[in-house]
C-alpha cells in the first residue's frame, strides 16, 4: 500500500509571506492545528503548527519566521518507508513538489500495524469493491458541469447523506462514485443496489441480510446484507423513489439509529455507512401523493445534487462524443474513426431523451458500423426513427437530415459514376440500404 492509497486529499495551505495573524484566523476557522506552507509558485516548503504561533503576539511576523521544514513524502512511497516517522501529520507531495495530501494521526496509527495487518486489510477491502469512477470521468467544461463538479467536491468533504436527482441516463451512479472516490471513505467498499430491480419480497434480505434459519430456503450460516458489506464505506440506493413504504421506514431507521436488523436476528447491528440515494422520480410530488415518506425525504435531502440533462449542456456534446469514441475504438481494437464536418452540428439539434446513456449507445453503434469515419448519412436513419413529426423543431431537423443525406448520395453517385457498390462502401452502408434510400429520395 502506498501513501496515495491512504492520504487525505483535503487540507489547508498558506503562503510563506502570509502574516501570522492571517494564518491564526485560518486555523481557527478550519479548527486545525496545522497548515501547509507553499511558496508563490505553489510548491511545498514546510508546515506551521498551532503551538508555534499561539505564543506570538507580534502581527509583523510571517509564516517564514515560524514554519518548520517538515520533510514530505511522495505519493508513491510505500507505507513501510514512513512507519518510523512520528509527526502527527505527514505532508504528501507529487514529483513536482506540489502538495497533494496529508496523512493524519488516524492513518499513522494504521501505518504502525504489522505487515500481516496490512495484507488482511487489502484482502478485506478488495479494489473491485471500491468506487471505480472519479470526478475526472465526468466530461464537460460548461458552467452546468463545472457547477456539478463543485457540488461533488463539497459533498465529498462531509459525511452527510446525499440525494442525487436527474433524468434517466444522466449519470447518477457516476456522480455517486465520484463523491465516494473523493471522500475519506474512498478505499472502503462502494456498494450499489437498484431498488427498482429487486422484488419487494427480496429487497429487505438484500439490504439487511438474514440469520441462519430465518426462513425456508435460507442459506446455511445466514447471509450478509448490502449495508454490512458496505460497512465503513458508501452505499448507493439507486432509484429509491421506487422503494415501497414499508422499506422506506426501515431505511429511515438506519439513517436515524445507524444500525440494521437482519431478518431473523435478535439484536441490532451497528453500521458505519454513508448513504447516497439517487432517483429520477419527483420525490416532492410523491410526498404529496403519500407514496414517499416525508420524513425520509428530508433525511435524504441533506445535500441535494441535481444533474442537468444533456440538452441543457449540449455544448459538451462534442467532448463527450469523442471521449466515448476513443474508448469504443480501444475496446474494439480499431483505429479511432474520423468525424465528418457537420456531424456535431447535427447531433446538437437532437433533444436526447436518453441523455448521456443514449449518446454513449449511439457512439458504440457508430463505431461498430464505421469504415474509418463517421458521416452525417450514418446518423440520419437513427434520427428518423427517433423523431416525432408532431414537434416542429424535430420535424425541421428530420427534413434537414433527409436533405443532407439526399445531397450526399447524389454527390457520391456523381463522383463514382453511379457505381452503387462503391457509393454504399464509402457511405458505410449496405447495397440494399442504399437502394432503399434511393427509392425514398426518388433518386433515379
Amino acid at each position: 500500500m502506498k501513501a496515495k492509497d491512504i492520504m487525505n486529499c483535503f487540507f489547508d495551505e498558506c503562503l510563506l509571506s502570509d502574516s501570522i495573524d492571517t494564518v491564526r484566523k485560518q486555523m481557527l476557522e478550519k479548527q486545525s492545528d496545522y497548515i501547509l506552507v507553499v511558496d508563490k509558485h505553489g510548491k511545498y516548503k514546510g508546515m506551521v503548527y498551532s503551538h508555534s504561533i499561539l505564543r506570538l503576539n507580534n502581527a509583523s511576523h510571517s509564516c517564514a519566521d515560524v514554519y518548520e521544514e517538515t520533510p514530505p513524502i511522495t505519493e508513491d512511497v510505500h507505507l513501510k518507508a514512513v512507519q518510523m516517522m512520528h509527526k502527527s501529520v505527514i505532508p504528501v507531495v507529487n514529483k513536482d513538489d506540489f502538495p497533494v495530501g496529508v496523512i493524519g494521526l488516524e492513518e499513522i496509527f494504521g501505518l504502525w500495524q504489522s505487515e500481516q495487518k496490512e495484507n488482511n486489510y487489502q484482502k478485506k477491502m478488495p479494489s473491485n469493491k471500491s468506487a471505480k469512477y472519479t470526478i475526472d470521468d465526468i466530461v464537460g467544461n460548461t458552467p452546468a458541469i463545472m457547477g456539478l463538479k463543485e457540488r461533488i467536491i463539497s459533498a465529498a468533504k462531509v459525511k452527510s447523506t446525499v440525494l442525487i436527482m436527474g433524468e434517466t441516463g444522466v449519470g447518477k451512479e457516476l456522480v455517486a462514485q465520484a463523491i465516494a472516490n473523493l471522500s475519506a471513505r474512498r478505499f472502503k467498499p462502494f456498494v450499489r443496489i437498484n431498488c427498482a430491480a429487486i422484488p419487494e419480497s427480496l429487497l429487505e434480505s438484500e439490504l439487511f441480510g438474514y440469520e441462519a434459519g430465518a426462513y425456508t430456503g435460507a442459506q446455511k450460516g445466514g447471509n450478509l446484507g448490502k449495508f454490512e458489506i458496505a460497512d465503513g464505506g458508501t452505499i448507493l440506493l439507486d432509484e429509491i423513489g421506487d422503494m415501497q413504504l414499508i422499506m422506506q421506514a426501515k431505511i429511515l431507521r438506519v439513517l436515524q439509529e445507524r444500525e440494521i436488523e437482519k431478518i431473523g436476528g435478535r439484536f441490532p447491528i451497528p453500521v458505519d455507512v454513508r448513504i447516497i440515494a439517487a432517483t429520477h422520480a419527483d420525490l416532492e410530488r410523491m410526498m404529496n401523493e403519500h407514496t414517499f415518506r416525508e420524513d425520509l425525504y428530508y433525511r435524504l435531502n441533506v445535500i441535494p445534487i441535481h444533474i442537468p440533462p444533456l440538452r441543457e449542456h449540449v455544448e459538451d456534446l462534442e467532448d463527450l462524443f469523442l471521449n466515448f469514441m476513443d474508448k469504443c475504438a480501444l475496446e474494439m481494437e480499431i483505429p479511432t474513426p474520423k468525424v465528418e464536418p457537420g456531424v456535431f452540428e447535427m447531433l446538437s439539434h437532437y433533444h436526447w431523451p436518453g441523455n448521456i446513456r443514449e449518446l454513449k449507445n449511439l457512439v458504440e453503434m457508430l463505431a461498430a458500423s464505421s469504415n474509418g469515419r463517421i458521416t452525417k448519412g450514418m446518423l440520419s436513419a437513427y434520427f428518423t426513427d427517433k423523431m416525432d413529426l408532431s414537434d416542429s423543431n424535430e420535424n425541421y431537423l428530420k427534413l434537414s437530415a433527409f436533405e443532407s443525406e439526399r445531397e450526399l448520395i447524389l454527390k457520391h453517385l456523381k463522383i463514382h459514376d453511379n457505381n452503387k457498390n462503391k457509393v454504399a462502401d464509402v457511405l458505410g452502408i449496405s447495397r440494399s440500404t442504399l437502394y432503399n434510400k434511393l427509392k425514398r429520395y426518388h433518386i433515379r
